[in-house]
């Protein structure tokens, strides 16, 4: 009988342990898939935030470069002697190449711009900057040009057509063209008009540069027109191909929203598409990412899941089926085990309750749980929470400044002990008052949870306890931190709206500053109404700083942000990118230099925008980029001055001999002022023009002198001089003796 009970016991435990071993696999089976769905979703979510704040510069830069082209359209029609192209049959090169001259300046001020021509189908004549030729209707190297004036049509005069035209000197050119009447009439067939070609390279280049930064994702980014044809792509080849045979441009094509992402099969491969659109141009804006590439560490977790679910198994099962073979005295020492390790896990429980405590209330706090009273009631006994939740309800949203230094310095257990301690310190304050309870809210977000009686004497009260807790914080933590005071809710179920507002009010902190208390009285401040950039400042700025004017650009800088003080925080923000994209379009060369640190600002920039707390950070940003910019606009033109004045001590050295050999004969080669000139000159070498040419020439006339037997006047012919008397007085100046004295002296032997 005690065989048979000893048995009947084991063959119970098994049955046990068997049951257990397999709930606990299901268990984490199942917690891993619910965990494999959420990170899935997040990694997606991820990209696309990626993939579409790309896309959007992109399509900012496409929409710079039309206002760009629309103002130099405007620029070319209004100037009266362009008439003279299109208009004047006389072949006076006087108005002509006037005219020509304006055009060609405009086209060489402008980086965007590649070529523009005047085309005139009554006189027969086509004019191109691209090498100042005229040309007639039939002769023209690019006909396609005439075509597209012969088949003009008003939509034609808004929208970039993208072309590969045929260049002078350069083969095929990508380029996107404009086609602007110029005094057409209406019901007639277009006559004359100015065609613009702007360079499909500038925003393929931002393309590349933005594809390339993100090389955690193997990806490819494109532009089509409302056709599906693609004009801009990574590759040039790729420039008028014609995608709208594949699915996912087609849905693109056919979608109405300005934005936008889904997923689709590409040779058999899941892509990810995102796409922006820009209603300007009617262009869209793709990027495809392969699954493969940003899902790989989810499909890892998933491996690791189920093999780690299937070793618990069977290392149960078989824990389970040697178990059973044991007597009756291990079964209750087992069982005594478990009772022990059951006991510790409620001791372990007791101990977690502020985590439990904590864990329930965000929830509450995002609007993720729903309870009713008695839920409520049960909670706030087993949990300790201090705020009844049983009638209005108020928030204090604290975020922790300069968060990004505080994850650098300190591990995450610090970083979690520290926060606790910031916790501490609010809810012991805040009970002083009010009854309420504090949350983190992970990352940089701590919350404050209130009974509230919604009045207006309350406000105060709360600053004050904000101010409190701040000084608390910095004395005993040597940290900061700002608070954002929500509006009152009238009840627990809607605080998953009043974090969303609160959250949205402590965006302003950027305006603010570090250490600021935030109130709903605050969003009255903002204007209604959000002020237009400011376009010509901006221009101002950008002058600025071509010219090397430092000051002057920070100057600008700070009326540009002076006049955005009081606007939302989307529009600031929006402004200080679009602001950033100008400076990066205006400076190409710099923006993409290997000798410059103001690559590496701007991509850290672009990558860390979201994390930036206050306007302060954003100037020191702007400060250093500008100051990389100037140094290598002040390096690039010092180069060039080398190079001048090397050029123009060649020039001497060859022309020495020539008589009228002076500074004008060299400004003209260089097609430069003579005083610019010799002002160069001086400052790099420290004598003036004539001064080298005459120390060239009496280092001519010496190695004559001294090498051989020719006369006087032999020798003065032969270094350039034609007065004679003028020739001894520089001589006796050069040399400090006359030249009878020099022939004196005895000639160097010396071979």
């Amino acid at each position: 009988m005690a065989i048979q009970s000893k048995l009947h016991l084991s063959s119970l435990y098994t049955k046990l342990l068997v049951t257990f071993t397999l709930t606990v696999t299901l268990l984490i089976f199942g917690l891993s898939a619910l965990l494999y769905r959420n990170y899935t979703s997040a990694s997606i979510d991820s990209i696309n935030r990626t993939n579409t704040s790309m896309l959007h510069q992109i399509s900012y830069s496409a929409n710079y470069m039309d206002n760009v082209t629309q103002k130099f359209i405007t620029a070319a029609t209004a100037e009266p002697s362009v008439a003279n192209l299109f208009f004047n049959p006389e072949d006076d090169m006087v108005l002509l190449g006037g005219a020509f001259r304006f055009l060609n300046l405009l086209v060489t001020t402008n980086d965007y711009v590649y070529s523009a021509y005047t085309v005139s189908l009554p006189l027969d004549r086509i004019v191109s900057t691209e090498n100042g030729a005229f040309y007639s209707v039939h002769d023209f190297y690019d006909p396609e040009a005439v075509r597209l004036v012969r088949e003009w049509k008003d939509s034609m005069s808004s929208n970039p057509i993208a072309r590969t035209i045929p260049s002078v000197s350069l083969g095929g050119v990508n380029v996107y063209t404009y086609v602007m009447p110029y005094q057409a009439r209406l019901g007639e067939h277009l006559q004359t008009a100015l065609v613009v070609n702007i360079k499909a390279s500038v925003l393929r280049a931002l393309i590349t540069s933005l594809n390339t930064k993100e090389a955690d994702y193997t990806s490819d980014i494109f532009v089509i027109d409302a056709n599906g044809v693609v004009v801009n792509h990574t590759s040039a080849e790729m420039f008028k191909h014609n995608m709208k045979e594949t699915s996912y441009a087609r849905t693109v094509l056919e979608s109405n929203q300005s934005s936008g992402s889904f997923k689709t099969n590409i040779e058999g491969k899941p892509f990810n598409v995102t796409f922006v659109s820009s209603d300007k141009l009617k262009w869209k804006f793709i990027s495809l990412t392969a699954y493969d590439t940003f899902m790989s560490p989810v499909k890892a977790i998933k491996s690791s899941t189920l093999l780690i679910s299937v070793i618990v198994l069977l290392l149960g099962l078989l824990f389970s089926l040697f178990m059973s073979r044991s007597l009756y005295s291990p079964v209750r020492t087992f069982i005594d085990s478990v009772r022990n390790k059951n006991d510790e896990l409620v001791r372990k429980q007791r101990d977690q309750r502020h985590t439990l405590k904590g864990d329930w209330l965000k929830q509450v706090v995002l609007g993720n749980k729903s309870f009713d009273e008695q839920e409520l009631e049960a909670q706030k006994s087993e949990l300790g929470i201090h705020a009844s939740l049983a009638g209005t309800v108020r928030m204090v949203l604290f975020r922790m400044d300069g968060y990004k230094s505080f994850v650098e310095n300190y591990s995450k257990r610090d970083r979690r002990l520290l926060k606790f301690a910031i916790a501490n310190i609010i809810e012991d304050l805040s009970l002083a008052h009010h009854r309420g309870d504090a949350i983190d809210m992970d990352s940089d977000k701590i919350v404050l949870l209130l009974d509230s009686g919604g009045s207006e004497e309350e406000e105060p009260i709360l600053v004050e306890l904000v101010r409190n807790v701040q000084r608390s914080v910095s004395d005993y933590l040597r940290l900061s931190v700002s608070a954002a005071i929500g509006k009152p809710a009238v009840s627990a179920h809607f605080l998953g709206d009043a974090y969303s507002e609160t959250l949205a009010l402590s965006m302003y902190r950027l305006v603010t500053g570090k250490g600021s208390v935030l109130t709903p009285v605050f969003l009255s401040s903002i204007e209604p109404n959000q002020p237009a950039f400011p376009e010509s400042k901006a221009k101002l700025l950008l002058d600025s700083l071509k010219l090397g004017h430092l000051d002057k650009a920070i100057g600008y800088y700070d009326e540009i942000m002076e006049g955005l003080i009081r606007s939302k925080y989307e529009t600031v923000l929006s402004s200080v990118m679009r602001m950033m994209f100008m400076i990066r379009s205006a400076f190409p060369s710099v923006a993409d230099s290997d000798q410059s640190r103001v690559p590496d600002l701007l991509q850290g920039f672009f990558i860390n925008i979201e994390s930036i707390e206050s306007l302060e950070e954003i100037q020191r940003n702007f400060e250093e980029i500008f100051k990389g910019i100037v140094a290598s606009l002040d390096t690039n033109k010092q180069n060039k001055r080398h190079m001048i004045v090397t050029r123009i001590k060649k020039m001497i050295a060859e022309q020495y001999r020539d008589p009228n050999l002076n500074l004008s004969v060299l400004a003209e080669e260089f097609q430069m002022s003579h005083v610019y000139l010799g002002r160069i000159f001086k400052e790099s070498t420290g004598q003036s023009v004539v001064e080298h040419i005459t120390a060239v020439r009496m280092e001519h006339v010496k190695h004559l002198l001294d090498e051989s037997n020719l006369t006087t006047k032999e020798i003065v012919e032969q270094c350039g001089w034609e007065d004679s008397n003028y020739f001894y007085i520089l001589f006796k100046k050069h040399f400090g003796m006359p030249l009878s004295q020099y022939r004196l002296k005895p000639k160097n032997t010396d071979k």
